[in-house]
């Protein structure tokens, strides 16, 4: 690790260690526009520059931009990440981290329900801390919204108590923390005062210019007010002195910025290893990675690549034939039921008979050998045929998948259906609101 350069963080050739970063405890803080998050987004740049390890916990998802410029593996709770992850993943991604030194964003803004996100985030922390103990390689953890986690008021909870742990003792293992906040005031004081590195940009309100005074002193509270975008007071362990600094922008897709009227233009982002996801996929789950957005070939099913196409391609033709076979029975059992009907000589409606109207809404006649008809009042029809209808509809969207997955135009017979039949879409009424299903 000696033969690591210092990070250049700052203009001005202003740099930090990379080893007090990486398994050292810091803070960085301010208003929203003031810098914080450009810093923090520097800080993993330099480390990425360099080769080395870290794992974000991204709150708003505004980290998945370094994509643009690293191979780095993007997980959390929706489609938009490299893979779905949740709790039980936890410990397959700090092997990951920790000894094949993958970079890693842990995207918790996608989760549907909070508490799976807190779940996660404790599992993965824990993991990591764990592993630490064996692995003892200098690693930085980046907790964005730290203040969620370590409240200063409420309980922190068990991922507020993991992120204490690695405050606490996380530098005996190598393992570092950086936690980042809009509000000083509203983190844990345990936590702030663990840091030996905080950078303060501009803050104004009086409970966060006090605790700036509480640690820098009060000419520094009134300072950090008139500071600009970018512009931080800078206050580490390893100077003991307080530095007025600016940090450098970074260079990497600023997912986080204000959307603005301009509209934005969203680069290309790297590919992680393929191999990577799939194992943090168990036996039968499906891929849910993001498609490459950088592969124009690339589809919102898959990855793009001509072997994941492949795969989606059987398994939507092994959907399309349990569909198919579902049909056919219902099919049958609908024939069986008008069966039954047009049997029972007490029920008219299995007689040959003349439209009849019914308050001006006329009744198309039953047995008049279209397969289309609607037989006013016979519930088991009517079952039958909504069911019937619906697995239809369902079953062309399957068709309409493997066309487009499988380059076969529409309209034309599908070349790889699964019992070598006739087109599955043939037969089946498009227009909405349509009840009828052939009987072939």
């Amino acid at each position: 690790m000696s033969d690591v350069p210092d990070l250049g963080v700052g203009e001005n050739d202003y740099t930090v260690p990379a080893i007090e970063i990486l398994s050292g405890r810091g803070f960085v803080t301010g208003k929203s526009g003031s810098g914080k998050s450009n810093t923090a987004s520097v800080v993993a740049e330099e480390l990425l520059d360099a080769g080395l390890p870290l794992l974000v916990i991204d709150t708003d998802g505004e980290y998945y931009g370094l994509k643009e410029s690293y191979e780095l593996l993007h997980v959390g709770g929706d489609d938009r990440c490299d893979a779905r992850v949740g709790p039980d993943h936890a410990d397959r991604l700090a092997r990951l981290a920790l000894e094949e030194h993958v970079p890693i964003v842990l995207d918790v803004s996608g989760y549907a329900e909070a508490d799976k996100a807190r779940e996660t985030v404790a599992a993965v922390v824990g993991a990591l801390f764990d592993r630490e103990r064996e692995a003892r390689t200098p690693f930085l953890l980046v907790a964005e919204e730290v203040h969620e986690y370590v409240p200063q008021r409420g309980n922190p909870g068990e991922a507020g108590e993991a992120l204490l742990r690695v405050a606490k003792r996380g530098r005996k293992r190598g393992l570092g923390l950086l936690g980042v906040s809009q509000r000083p005031a509203a983190v844990d004081k345990e936590f702030v005062t663990q840091c030996d590195w905080l950078v303060f940009h501009r803050l104004t309100w009086e409970n966060d210019t006090r605790v700036v005074g509480s640690i820098l002193g009060d000419g520094a509270a009134e300072e950090v007010t008139g500071l600009e975008a970018g512009e931080a007071l800078v206050r580490t362990d390893w100077t003991e002195s307080v530095e007025r600094v600016r940090f450098r922008r970074k260079r990497t897709f600023d997912a986080g910025a204000t959307p603005s009227l301009d509209g934005v233009e969203r680069p290309d982002l790297r590919s992680v290893d393929s191999d990577l996801v799939a194992e943090l996929r168990g036996p039968g789950e499906g891929d849910r990675s993001r498609p490459d957005r950088s592969d124009p070939g690339a589809s919102d099913t898959g990855e793009g690549s001509e072997d994941d196409g492949s795969h989606e391609v059987a398994g939507l033709r092994a959907e399309l034939k349990r569909k198919r076979e579902r049909i056919v029975e219902l099919e049958a059992r609908v024939a069986e039921l008008e069966g039954r009907t047009a049997d029972d000589p007490g029920d008219e409606r299995g007689a040959e008979r003349a439209p009849a109207t019914d308050g001006g809404r006329t009744r198309t006649a039953v047995g008049d050998g279209r397969g289309d008809a609607v037989s006013d009042g016979d519930p088991a029809w009517e079952a039958g045929a909504l069911v019937a209808y619906l697995l239809g509809s369902a079953w062309r969207r399957t068709v309409r998948g493997v066309r487009r997955l499988a380059g076969t135009p529409a309209g034309r017979p599908d070349p790889g259906a699964a019992d070598g039949g006739t087109d599955p879409g043939e037969g089946i009424r498009d227009e909405p609101g349509s009840e009828s299903v052939s009987a072939e």
